[in-house]
């Protein structure tokens, strides 16, 4: 259930907030407060009302501005006759589960106001007070309420989602665990109904976004093999580096997801291996599938890893050099944020860069601009390594921002 803890929490607006804290905590209790124009439970009560029905919920469409101009709503009423046989402090537990092709998963809530207490599982609790046997409400009141907005389920799209209200003893909460609770046996639950309805999801779910990571991560690895086989050769030193960073990223996880996660991507592994000396492996399909399905975050861990397979020997090679910038390029990335990546790998490379890479792959040039065009980027790379040769001491990182500064030199008289 890791996916369910990495969550990306959603911003509304003040106006919203503030009636997410009304909704949280204006209870509708036999205590006084109104119920949404109905009057308060009290008012609703009769002690012995005759012919008084059986207690029942409904769910309704509002909205969370009287006026119509807020989000959408889900209100679960309740009107009828609490057939409580003694006196109980009364409270109503709402939950949501995804049912969608027979299905049971939790649904989750981005806000911790409606979570329950252990998870982050959606749950909205209204305290009724204390009710005695053979009282009721005459009329409608709100016992709960459903904001579809700060709902996250398992995958997006349209969701057939389950509420579950339950009557609870105050005294005696009940132990609900993502939605789930023990209607048979638990004591403190003392009624309950589901009602359900269909929500569209536009948003990754978060079984779909953790499948979707698990999956990304396989395609980072074989664009960094692909990165170390631009040569045709797996340098040991890059298999090395692809293997560290599979456990680095296995790390985060359960003992048995990583066990499977290391199967999976060791597999990648050899099979990317195979398909780059077949010739077979696809660098346009990888990446086209990673902008479906995967986030910045993970793009820029993929080019990331890729610098990380360049600099494993020591040098910069060109090929190499050629086929991150391809993918950085395919992925849509900020090249400012690239260069900077490229740059730090750079520094720490063995001072026989210059002999490795050639002038306008190691400088970032494109020989699509014209001369005024790289003229200007020259300079702007001969400011950047002249200020960190400055600043560093004596060692192969200085003596790389020399070669760099003799590479933007040899590129001047290039295209002067």
């Amino acid at each position: 259930m890791e996916s369910i803890f990495t969550l990306i929490l959603i911003v509304i607006g003040i106006s919203v907030v503030r009636w997410l804290i009304s909704a949280a905590f204006k209870t509708v209790g036999a205590a006084g407060k109104a119920a949404m124009g109905n009057g308060s439970f009290s008012e609703n009560m009769d002690l012995s009302f005759k012919g008084m029905g059986s207690f029942e919920t409904r769910l309704t469409d509002s909205n969370s501005n009287e006026d119509g101009s807020g989000f959408p709503i889900k209100e679960i009423e309740g009107k009828g006759l609490l057939s409580l046989s003694q006196t109980k402090n009364v409270g109503f537990i709402t939950s949501v589960i995804d049912v969608t092709d027979g299905g049971d998963d939790p649904v989750i809530s981005v806000l911790e106001g409606f979570q329950e207490e252990n998870s982050v599982a959606y749950q909205q609790a209204t305290n009724v007070g204390r009710i005695e046997p053979d009282q009721g409400f005459i009329k409608w009141v709100r016992l709960g309420v459903i904001i579809p907005e700060i709902l996250e389920p398992p995958y997006s799209g349209s969701r057939d989602l389950a509420v579950i209200v339950r009557m609870v003893d105050m005294d005696n909460i009940p132990e609900i665990t993502y939605g789930f609770g023990d209607h048979e046996n638990d004591p403190g639950i003392l009624w309950q109904q589901s009602h359900r309805f269909v929500h569209l999801f536009e948003e990754k779910g978060y079984k779909e976004a953790s499948e979707h990571r698990d999956e990304s991560l396989g395609i980072a690895l074989q664009i960094g093999m692909a990165v170390a086989m631009s040569d045709g050769v797996l340098d040991d030193t890059e298999g090395e580096v692809l293997k560290k960073w599979i456990i680095k990223n296995i790390a985060p996880f359960s003992e048995e997801k990583q066990n499977t996660l290391k199967q999976v991507l060791n597999q990648k592994l050899r099979d990317s291996y195979t398909e780059s000396q077949n010739g077979t492996l696809s660098l346009s399909n990888l990446t086209m599938r990673l902008n479906d399905i995967g986030d910045k975050t993970t793009k820029y861990e993929a080019i990331e890893l890729c610098f990380e397979v360049m600099a494993a020997d020591g040098v910069a090679d060109e090929d190499e050099l050629k086929t991150i910038n391809k993918v950085a390029e395919a992925l849509n990335l900020d090249m400012n944020e690239i260069v900077k990546m490229r740059d730090q790998e750079i520094i720490n490379l063995d001072t026989n860069v210059s002999e490795h890479a050639g002038i306008e792959v190691l400088l970032g040039i494109d020989p699509e601009w014209s001369h005024e065009q790289i003229k200007k980027h020259l300079r702007t790379e001969f400011q950047k390594w002249n200020n960190r040769l400055n600043t560093l001491s004596e060692g192969e990182e200085r003596d790389n921002a020399q070669l760099m500064l003799n590479k933007i030199a040899e590129a001047r008289k290039q295209y002067a």
